[in-house]
């Protein structure tokens, strides 16, 4: 088994020819003359920002803790409580849910393309590192008629942070270490004129998580056992450009490359075991932008992707490969004041190879079609906006979608809101093509979802209160047949309804800036039919999806230094047995310092302050207490 010395020798040569570009070019940077700093004169927005798909329904930004260091977006959502976060173990799988829809029914997005495997339609939030000026923005609410298959419950957006504006050359690196051997580093060059910006950015992390935690043995007394085969170590690296050829025509684009390996520790009922996964990933994205006056927008996008996968276990390695490219043409106009419309299509090529297909030197493959249309309808107090998308997949059925969104000023009283869709998520590969146990003739899942709201606001303060409904049928499930052998099936229909509260508040006393917001969400996702099988769940709560949750983040900052602590709460879940799992909470406390004005950032952190003893999947014990810290380093 490759030990986490034999890992890090092995990447070794890879790490310093990828980071020895980015030496040179800070050596380079220092060396020269510091030039006076400007900003660079973009031209301006030439069409206000029609954002249709969101208009009805709640939009929340993932941004509350003062963190400088690179986080993997599966911690970040986990410490504000922001979804519902599944993970295994630090740094393994971890799976994402939104109004108990499920991580098949939950899409990231980066940079606008959809980042889930056509082969299981889940995407590992562990994977995922989050830049301190990235943009996560969460949109709860079905959006199938926006943004296509498996937009179900709703959806995760990441958008890169802005690119160097300053005149000239600029970067930063940054370093930090933690518990449990954590280390990582981090850096980036970017160069911005008249007319192009770019920048270019790369991480590198490794850790043991060989952390310790309780363990009853069969005598009834406690003892301390330490997380083995748990070490993992990424590399990331992003590059990003924008070429500004006229006052009409703009060139973007953006490159990510990954390298991920990491060990799979056993549960706390399994022996130690040599099992390892390795992630290898290459992203690319190239987009035009067509301005012909300052009421019109024409985008075209082409993305590629290519997704990598080995899994060891127990002697035996299995891989699998998919590939996806993609094309998106949009127009945008707005027609007076009043109306605005936005219309294209999209053309997506998917293709998936693994040795647990019915071939496995065989690429399975599927092409899908879209069309859409938006309208957004904008008067004094209302606002008004519905999407239509038809879409069509080689060998499958694919529903008509919809939805409608509305928003009205109640004046001193505040905003309401509503949204309501049709929402579709199509079978993945696996689905479909897996060995002897595949359906080909499997359905799309389909439903509708509903949101109502009310949000009052003042300057300084703000209350929000939200009522959702989702319903989701023909659900597919694999589960054993009348030989015990797995197979899916359109087996289930299962409804979720809720509310959910947030409250932000800001108070300035002297020096001193507060802020305080908060979340809690009561919800009854239930299986409401069973069309085969076993009916003794019927209106028992999905697995692993708690009824209660919420969080609270307290913010203080003083001139060069912010603080922040965050407390959160998950209620009581069941596991796929059906048995309990307890309520547990915990705190984090974050600080922040900016020296030499904002060129140099000291940040620190202490997780799960309270040192709780926990578990988010059975028998997968998380960590208890833990610090890091780290420095960062701009010019």
């Amino acid at each position: 088994m490759p030990t986490t010395a034999l890992i890090m020798k092995k990447f070794a040569s890879c790490k310093t020819a990828l980071f020895f570009p980015f030496l040179c070019c800070f050596l380079s940077l220092s060396a020269q003359e510091t030039a006076p700093e400007k900003n660079v004169a973009l031209p301006p927005a030439t069409i206000r920002d029609v954002r249709f798909e969101r208009t009805g329904y709640t939009v929340r930004n993932s941004d509350s803790l003062p963190v400088q260091g690179i986080l993997i977006l599966s911690d970040r959502l986990r410490w504000e409580n922001a979804v519902d976060v599944r993970a295994n173990a630090p740094g393994t799988l971890a799976t994402l849910s939104i109004r108990g829809a499920g991580p098949n029914r939950t899409p990231v997005y980066w940079n606008g393309v959809n980042l889930q495997s056509p082969m299981n339609g889940v995407v590992d939030a562990a994977l995922l590192p989050i830049w301190p000026d990235d943009k996560v923005e969460i949109h709860f609410g079905g959006q199938s008629a926006a943004l296509s298959s498996g937009a179900m419950g709703g959806s995760l957006h990441i958008e890169q942070g802005r690119q160097a504006l300053r005149s000239g050359w600029s970067g930063e690196i940054h370093g930090a270490t933690g518990s449990f051997s954590h280390h990582s580093m981090r850096a980036g060059a970017g160069f911005a004129g008249p007319r192009f910006v770019g920048s270019v950015r790369g991480a590198y992390r490794n850790a043991l998580n060989n952390f310790t935690y309780p363990v009853r043995g069969l005598d009834g007394n406690l003892y301390k056992v330490r997380q083995v085969n748990n070490a993992a170590e990424e590399l990331d690296i992003q590059q990003f450009n924008q070429l500004i050829i006229n006052s009409k025509n703009t060139l973007k684009t953006a490159c990510w490359f990954q390298n991920v390996f990491r060990e799979i520790p056993p549960a706390n009922t399994e022996a130690p075991r040599n099992s390892w996964q390795r992630d290898r990933a290459h992203r690319g994205i190239l987009q035009w932008e067509y301005t012909p006056n300052r009421r019109a927008r024409w985008t075209h996008r082409l993305a590629g992707l290519d997704d990598y996968l080995a899994f060891h276990l127990s002697g035996d390695t299995d891989t699998s490969h998919s590939r996806q490219l993609l094309f998106q043409s949009e127009f945008s106009n707005v027609a007076g004041r009043s109306f605005a419309w936005r219309t294209g299509v999209n053309a997506l090529r998917q293709w998936a190879q693994a040795d647990g297909y019915s071939d496995s030197t065989r690429w399975f493959g599927q092409t899908r079609l879209s069309s859409f249309a938006m309208g957004e309808w904008r008067l004094k107090r209302f606002q008004f906006s519905t999407v239509l998308r038809q879409e069509w997949a080689e060998k499958q059925a694919s529903p008509f979608t919809w939805s409608v969104g509305g928003r009205w000023k109640g004046g001193r009283a505040g905003e309401g809101r509503f949204h309501i869709s049709r929402n579709f998520n199509l079978p993945t590969f696996n689905d479909r093509f897996w060995q002897t146990l595949g359906n080909p003739d499997l359905l799309p899942e389909k439903g509708y979802s509903a949101d109502i709201g009310w949000k009052f606001q003042k300057t300084d303060y703000s209350i929000e209160i939200t009522g959702f409904h989702l319903i989701l049928d023909d659900w597919i499930l694999w589960q054993p047949d009348a030989s015990g052998l797995f197979r899916p099936g359109n087996l289930r229909k299962v409804w979720s309804r809720g509310i959910e509260l947030n409250a932000f508040g800001r108070k300035k006393a002297g020096r001193w800036t507060f802020q305080v917001s908060g979340r809690a969400q009561g919800s009854a996702t239930t299986l409401e039919a069973v069309y085969s099988g076993a009916t003794n769940q019927l209106g028992q709560q999905l697995p692993y999806t708690p009824r209660f949750s919420g969080g609270l983040q307290l913010r203080a900052q003083r001139g060069i230094v912010t603080a922040a602590y965050s407390q959160q709460f998950t209620g009581k879940r069941f596991d796929q047995h059906a048995q309990v799992l307890r309520s547990f909470q915990t705190g984090h406390l974050f600080v922040t310092c900016q020296c030499w004005k904002g060129r140099l950032l000291l940040d620190a952190r202490i997780e799960n302050i309270w040192n709780t003893r926990y578990e988010i999947i059975r028998y997968r014990q998380m960590p208890g207490r833990s610090a890091g810290i780290g420095v960062t380093f701009r010019w």
